[in-house]
């Protein structure tokens, strides 16, 4: 029987409105800098997450600012997490009645999230969700597609005994299934030719 249940946020439980953090950097850089900034830092976070285990605020800092040329502050970097809670977003439709059934089956529920454990944290409690979750595991300890992370986020339990659910073939389902866990293969936007669901709510049936 299945005990745990681990789920990726964002993309899966939540869509968010990430251009909000444009104005951070805006904010916070001259027009130069931000200029020079902001058409890398997506694509270098990207690269900061394929090199490195996980989140660390001083390193993201080094990394960026060598990337970039200009100097990102791990001040900056912390204000970024603090800020991020503060996207406009939506939960994706069937979440919260799947989350409910779940807990009516004794299955718990924790997130594995690529993202600082503060933000997701704050966005799970400004949309009431937080009580779902058991626990909540952010990049600074570990990152996926982490097999040490996957382990972690089973807690007591065997891998075998835990769903991971993502919206990322490579990093939720590829790494999940790399440390024993069943997985389940969001992809709601679009068509993708290997197992997959559309509908959160699809879950109900399947368990």
């Amino acid at each position: 029987m299945i005990k745990r249940f681990i789920w990726d946020l964002d993309g899966t439980i939540l869509d968010g409105d990430f251009s909000i953090e444009e104005k951070l950097f805006k904010d916070n850089l001259s027009e130069e800098d931000y200029t020079k900034f902001i058409g890398k830092w997506f694509g270098l976070l990207g690269a900061y997450e394929r090199r490195y285990p996980k989140y660390d605020i001083k390193m993201l800092s080094g990394f960026l600012s060598i990337n970039t040329g200009v100097h990102i502050s791990p001040e900056l970097i912390d204000e970024w997490a603090n800020y991020m809670i503060n996207v406009n977003e939506c939960i994706h439709p069937g979440a919260v009645e799947v989350l409910d059934y779940l807990n009516e089956l004794g299955i718990e529920n924790v997130i594995y999230s690529n993202a600082f454990t503060n933000t997701q944290v704050g966005r799970l409690k400004k949309l009431g969700l937080d009580s779902y979750f058991k626990e909540i595991i952010g990049a600074e300890k570990y990152m996926k597609p982490s097999k040490e992370g996957f382990l972690h986020a089973c807690g007591p339990y065997k891998p075998s005994k835990c769903v991971m659910i993502g919206d990322n073939y490579d990093k939720d389902i590829v790494g999940a299934r790399n440390a024993g866990l069943n997985t389940i293969y969001y992809s709601p936007k679009k068509d993708v030719d290997v197992p997959h669901i559309k509908r959160l709510i699809k879950i109900k049936e399947m368990y």
